[in-house]
């Protein structure tokens, strides 16, 4: 079988700046604070939520607090509206603009605007192709085709499969999708009986599940590939009476998600779950926001600076007993969910790395700055 080049680590370039660590951090005034502003391309999922709040995390922290004034925008799922607020931030004196963007391209005029008015412009999870910016994300390819993979060969390369997306038209889903296909095209025993979006959204998935199981019933559907929904189709197996034989599903890392993956009775939500669970990181968000004001403050830094993407399969899920700093920091993060009493169930849970130590799950939950951050 083809294999899509797994670029898990880091790139040689991003690897050689994080080995140098951080520029020196310079001190500013109250009165010359710099304009850091956030430019979301959507909101209203809890992986955006995480995002949004490790990004008021890391700025209240003892580096950031006292150097930086920090604005959060969303255009709401609208190209028009994220170009328009882009534009006003640049007017209104922005220095460093982190930014999820909507489009890979429909955004580019307004961010090489900013670039040549001196903004640095840093991208994360969602690329555009407009040359001048930044980026910081995992290699979005490995990320459909890893669980493709995966569920390809948990299937013994035969069923009928359900392909369920992200949001139609951003590089994410594109590129997410096209790799996942082009591994279930290598199998032609595999049929997909069902394709649609998920939205990244849980109760989206769980509506579009609800009909497509409606109209295909259990017995026809072998297994899932899906940007988000892992926990909610296990969750509703369970409800149906069907605990005992749950169908593999290949998804993205929500909480419930890992803990459905450990063995069942261990703790609440724990299915024996056969599954593999990518992560697409919320830490590349305050992570982003690192590398902006190292480059603000004259570092270098790589261009598309490359995050390991989480791939989760059984047998590989460890339970947190809390989340905190503490436990992450002394852990190295070797745990990848946390008890369901900690985050929900359709909490992204990939939150933290040795590159953001500062933070913790809490950080990501409720904006919060770690003691000692």
């Amino acid at each position: 079988m083809r294999k899509i080049l797994r670029n898990a680590a880091l790139g040689a370039a991003a690897l050689a700046f994080l080995a140098g660590g951080m520029a020196p951090v310079a001190t500013a005034t109250a009165q010359d604070k710099i304009k850091v502003y956030v430019s979301l391309g959507f909101e209203g999922n809890t992986w955006m939520d995480a995002s949004t709040n490790l990004l008021s995390s890391i700025a209240g922290t003892k580096d950031y607090k006292d150097r930086v004034d920090i604005e959060i925008q969303s255009a709401r799922g609208n190209a028009q509206t994220q170009i328009q607020q882009i534009n006003a931030m640049v007017q209104a004196g922005a220095q460093v603009i982190v930014s999820w963007a909507i489009s890979p391209t429909a955004l580019n005029r307004a961010i090489r605007n900013a670039c040549r008015r001196g903004v640095v412009f840093i991208t994360f999870d969602a690329q555009v192709t407009e040359p001048c910016a930044y980026h910081v994300g995992i290699n979005q390819d490995w990320a459909g085709a890893g669980p493709a993979e995966w569920l390809a060969e948990e299937l013994g390369g035969k069923g009928n499969i359900v392909f369920m997306g992200g949001i139609p038209g951003n590089m994410v889903d594109l590129r997410r999708n096209s790799a996942a296909k082009a591994v279930f095209a290598e199998f032609p025993d595999i049929t997909i009986i069902a394709d649609t979006p998920s939205m990244w959204n849980n109760a989206t998935a769980k509506q579009k599940l609800t009909e497509i199981v409606a109209t295909h019933g259990w017995d026809k559907i072998d297994g899932l590939w899906t940007q988000t929904g892992c926990y909610v189709f296990t969750q509703m197996q369970v409800d149906a009476g069907r605990g005992d034989s749950l169908k593999p599903c290949a998804g993205n890392g929500t909480n419930g998600h890992r803990v459905a993956q450990l063995a069942p009775g261990t703790t609440e939500g724990a299915y024996g779950l056969r599954s593999a669970s990518m992560g697409s990181p919320p830490w590349a968000a305050p992570y982003a926001f690192k590398l902006g004001m190292a480059k603000f403050d004259g570092a270098e830094i790589p261009r598309f600076a490359e995050i390991p993407m989480p791939l989760v399969t059984p047998g590989q899920t460890e339970l947190c007993d809390t989340g905190d700093k503490a436990e992450l920091t002394s852990k190295e993060w070797s745990c990848n969910a946390v008890p369901l009493s900690v985050a929900p169930s359709n909490y992204f849970i990939d939150v933290w790395h040795s590159q953001v130590p500062e933070l913790d799950v809490y950080s990501a939950l409720e904006g919060k700055v770690p003691e000692g951050s």
